[in-house]
């Protein structure tokens, strides 16, 4: 991401605040910083710049309006100039008033911007989102779209001789990387952080990593919920099964358990509770998200493990939306209007650039194995049209890592972050490319941690790895 991807970065339920992403349906975008001091927030100006719909038609004069941030409270003369790449989610002014790039800009009297990724939040090229207008949606659109806003504020503001670096996270990770790699005249610096450069149509890696972070913590928690899961596998053969799932979860609608499609839907809803847990694990009311779900599928005492499950994944207040044709109905709508969130947008770059599609076809997965790849690419399909298939994925995912070097890019001056509790870790650098662009592995991390400001809850390796983070960026802005 991330993408980051999630990449971009929900479940298929009433619960749309879990959020889609790279990452995943479940990736909601970055949380963003909050700051307790209310005169962090005066200096931070919400503006827009006009760009081009299509950057790479002469032919096409049209334009648009891309939102971004701007916070100039630390700047001085001759300063730099940090920008944190929003990715699949809409922006705020956290970034700029608290984390690990406030305060760098505060250190180095920086001034700081925190763009819109195209299509997303309230940055909308064209009139609606239909097949033939996503076209305008890729990386390499979003790419000069940043080329063009440097060039912009460096000229407007007569900041010609400012070092630029930027911050990305997940899928915007990538696109930092990505940025330092198109644009070196532009760029000289980027931290990528959770960012999975390597795109990938089947990742089933990704459950691989989140049954480890589960037995990390606890072998019997992960044996719970492989147990749990077979369960409601071996539910869906049964006569009554169906309707009992339907009980248990609390669901819209009975699975049926003569479609693929819906049953893969069913599983992939429950799986991504966990997946979410694990990816954005943290301490909440003095433990962690991971250990406080172990405490519950562990729990002899809330009966069953299919019944633990059910208390962890199903709803509450509302029933969960299981059904995948009405799924496919509401993301097939073109209107910006009809959509109740990023899914529609976040899908279409999984579809023609990375895949990132997080399946249960390996041996080592605890959440059954009915989410197939099939599953996702029939997705694209159903929601984008027959030309959106699997043959068309793999020669778009092979484009992707063509064009932006994969896991070898030939770069200076990238800081790759990852954690390794965070499932993502898996498509990122892991391994330094080169004396000037270090990859560190937070061991006891999840997503994007690094991007935010110390916590005394923070593991010993993340505080390390910010130090480590703030040095290497104070000598790229120092030369």
């Amino acid at each position: 991401m991330i993408f980051l991807s999630v990449l971009l970065l929900l479940c298929f339920n009433s619960r749309f605040g879990h959020g889609v992403g790279l990452h995943g349906f479940h990736f909601h975008g970055l949380e963003e910083p909050q700051s307790l001091d209310q005169a962090n927030t005066e200096n931070i100006t919400e503006a827009w710049i006009q760009l081009p719909v299509d950057h790479f038609d002469p032919r096409d004069n049209r334009t648009w309006l891309m939102r971004y941030y701007e916070n100039s409270g630390f700047f001085e003369e001759g300063g730099p100039i940090l920008i944190m790449i929003g990715g699949e989610w809409e922006i705020s002014k956290g970034f700029l008033q608290s984390g690990l790039m406030y305060g760098l800009a505060s250190a180095y009297n920086a001034t700081m911007y925190y763009t819109e990724h195209r299509y997303y939040g309230k940055s909308k090229p064209t009139t609606d989102i239909s097949s033939k207008n996503l076209q305008y949606l890729s990386v390499d659109q979003a790419l000069a779209d940043l080329a063009y806003f440097i060039e912009t504020k460096k000229k407007e503001n007569g900041l010609q001789n400012s070092t630029v670096i930027v911050f990305g996270g997940s899928y915007a990770g990538s696109v930092a990387t990505w940025a330092r790699l198109k644009y070196p005249h532009l760029i000289q610096g980027a931290l990528a952080s959770s960012a999975p450069l390597q795109a990938k149509a089947d990742f089933y890696e990704y459950y691989e990593i989140v049954a480890e972070s589960l037995r990390k913590h606890s072998e019997k928690c992960a044996d719970e919920v492989k147990a749990a899961f077979n369960t409601v596998e071996e539910l869906l053969t049964e006569k009554e099964g169906p309707e009992k799932l339907k009980e248990y979860f609390n669901l819209c609608d009975v699975p049926n358990a003569d479609s693929p499609n819906d049953v893969a839907h069913l599983m992939n809803l429950l799986a991504e509770e966990f997946a979410g847990i694990v990816q954005y694990n943290k301490v909440e009311n003095g433990r962690t998200k991971i250990a406080a779900c172990c405490e519950n599928m562990t729990a002899a005492h809330l009966g069953s493990p299919v019944q633990r499950l059910a208390r962890l994944t199903s709803g509450k207040d509302k029933c969960l939306k299981n059904n995948y044709e009405e799924f496919v109905k509401l993301y097939k709508n073109e209107t910006w209007e009809a959509q109740p969130d990023i899914m529609r947008q976040w899908f279409y770059q999984t579809c023609t650039e990375y895949g990132y599609y997080q399946t249960t076809n390996s041996k080592k997965s605890i959440f059954g194995s009915l989410f197939p790849l099939r599953y996702f690419t029939d997705i694209c399909s159903d929601f984008y049209g027959d030309y959106y298939n699997e043959e068309f994925l793999n020669n778009r995912i092979k484009r992707t890592n063509t064009m932006y070097g994969g896991l070898r890019p030939d770069l200076r001056n990238v800081i790759f972050t990852n954690g390794d509790v965070d499932p993502w870790h898996a498509l990122s650098i892991l391994e330094d490319l080169n004396a000037f662009s270090p990859a560190i592995l937070i061991k006891g991390s999840s997503h994007c941690r690094d991007l935010y400001a110390d916590l005394a809850t923070d593991v010993h390796d993340l505080t390390q790895a910010r130090e480590k983070v703030r040095k290497i960026i104070g000598s790229w802005i120092s030369v």
